[in-house]
């Protein structure tokens, strides 16, 4: 005989599917309920079905099992007489826990009732369990995806398939401390280095402070304090730049031959000004430059993190070296990115996220050595390193250095309630910022990178022409005469 289809009733506050169970009218009465609701533990509709068309089918098989004495029903599975419920936290269990129950039934009708046997009663609203893992992990990349790179997207997807495949696809509310540090240690038992580990603990942490934060889960979250300390390379004193090679640096003798197209020029200006990363300026688009309460600011979307999408003031130094005059010079020439020629493949084909700042980073470091100082150290990077640290010297704030570097605190409790400072508060940091007391960058011009680059493009443009006008010719003369008729 066909089983029915299951009875399945979804929880419209937690979302959480209940198998319902229509007891037999024979079982009614003893049981004094009619009805009996099963927690399937899942907010999915389709693994709801799975397990509940399961557990239909035993119910309906378990006509022919036979009858159970309580003790070895108590054996078998932990029942909530009080409740009508039974414990179970597997697909296997629950099954076994239908049987269980029927057969109860069966026992109970068949013996007389005892004035002090508790009778099952009907189950009250149950505290559903968290959602799975995977859930959790799939809600929260949905979320990640509109902000963040594809590449990044990728890496807390890789992180959260791996823990899945390690620790199972479980309620989230089930996952402890001991195991997260179990699985720290079995990625360091494979060889796996610092840095990267803490890359996958660093996305686990962001996962269960998801959850903490949608009501998931509830206390602390089990992937806190796990990072190894000290795994990034310790900043040595070479990281940065000193005031002797800032000088060497932004001599414009040397910097105007290197500065040839407009992100070498303004590249490392930027930077320096500002603590940005060297993706985060190449990434710029005219859009991008907005002004707030008379404020300049560079709105950075393409970051590496949730953090790193902020506003960052403009140094009015940089605006005295005419930054928004280019950023206009762009915009009449109707391209959207400030470095348009790195993202369109105008120049090097280079049409990718690296590819808009590998050019510049690869040209800066030959720059050091053309100026003596270049170390094994130091690079493009270093001068965030700089700036970070200048920072830090003229006495800005912890909290305003972490929103306008894009980076969290070690403290991530405190930087979760930090939001969004004043305009004011983060260009009078910028402003904090004296480089332009130190170099001598009164000869700078931008006019004649930018030149380079129109010029080039019009050559590319008048090239492309020629060809075209070539290529029309010789398939003019390639096409046949037409041949007149013969007279006879």
């Amino acid at each position: 005989m066909r089983a029915p289809m299951p009875r399945l009733v979804k929880d419209g506050k937690s979302g959480i599917w209940f198998f319902r169970w229509s007891l037999p009218k024979s079982h009614q009465q003893n049981l004094n309920q009619k009805t009996l609701y099963i927690t399937l533990r899942t907010r999915d509709a389709r693994l709801a079905q799975s397990h509940a068309a399961l557990l239909n089918l035993r119910v309906e098989a378990m006509k022919k099992i036979p009858n159970l004495n309580e003790d070895a029903i108590r054996k078998l599975l932990e029942i909530d007489m009080e409740r009508g419920i039974f414990r179970a936290d597997t697909p296997e269990e629950q099954e076994r826990g239908l049987q269980i129950l029927e057969n109860l039934g069966r026992l109970r009708a068949s013996t007389p009732q005892q004035n002090n046997a508790p009778a099952l009663r009907p189950t009250p609203a149950m505290t559903p369990k968290s959602p799975l893992f995977r859930a959790v992990a799939d809600e929260l990349i949905r979320e990640i995806s509109l902000t963040l790179k594809k590449a990044s997207v990728d890496k807390y997807r890789s992180t959260y398939d791996a823990f899945r495949e390690h620790a199972g696809n479980r309620f989230v509310e089930d996952i402890t401390r001991a195991e997260i540090k179990q699985y720290k240690d079995q990625l360091l038992s494979n060889g796996m280095v610092a840095h990267t580990i803490n890359g996958h603990l660093g996305r686990l942490h962001a996962l269960f402070e998801f959850a903490l934060k949608n009501g998931y889960i509830k206390g602390e979250n089990p992937a806190a304090n796990h990072l190894i300390p000290h795994s990034k390379k310790a900043i040595k004193s070479r990281d940065k730049f000193y005031d002797d090679d800032l000088k060497a640096i932004y001599n414009w003798e040397t910097y105007g031959p290197m500065a040839i197209t407009p992100d070498y020029y303004w590249g490392p200006l930027v930077c320096l000004f500002s603590g940005m990363r060297i993706e985060e300026c190449t990434s710029l688009e005219v859009k991008n430059i907005k002004t707030d309460d008379g404020v300049v600011l560079m709105h950075i979307k393409d970051a590496k993190t949730p953090t790193g999408i902020r506003f960052v003031p403009v140094h009015s130094f940089l605006i005295k070296l005419g930054f928004l005059d280019y950023v206009e010079e762009v915009r009449k020439l109707g391209h959207e990115g400030l470095f348009w020629y790195l993202s369109d493949g105008a120049m090097g084909k280079l049409t990718n996220h690296n590819g808009t700042k590998k050019n510049l980073s690869r040209r800066f470091s030959q720059y050091l050595n053309d100026v003596k100082v270049k170390e094994d150290d130091n690079c493009f990077h270093s001068l965030r390193h700089t700036t970070i640290t200048r920072f830090v010297a003229r006495k800005v704030n912890n909290s305003t250095i972490y929103k306008l570097s894009g980076h969290t605190s070690d403290n991530s409790t405190h930087f979760d309630y930090l939001h969004d400072l004043p305009i004011k508060a983060l260009h009078e940091a910028v402003e904090a910022l004296d480089f332009h007391e130190l170099l001598n960058l009164n000869s700078f011009d931008w006019k004649p990178s930018l030149q380079q680059v129109l010029a080039r493009e019009a050559k590319r443009a008048q090239t492309a022409e020629s060809k075209r006008l070539r290529a029309e010719r010789l398939a003019s003369k390639a096409m046949p005469r037409k041949k007149w008729p013969t007279k006879f």
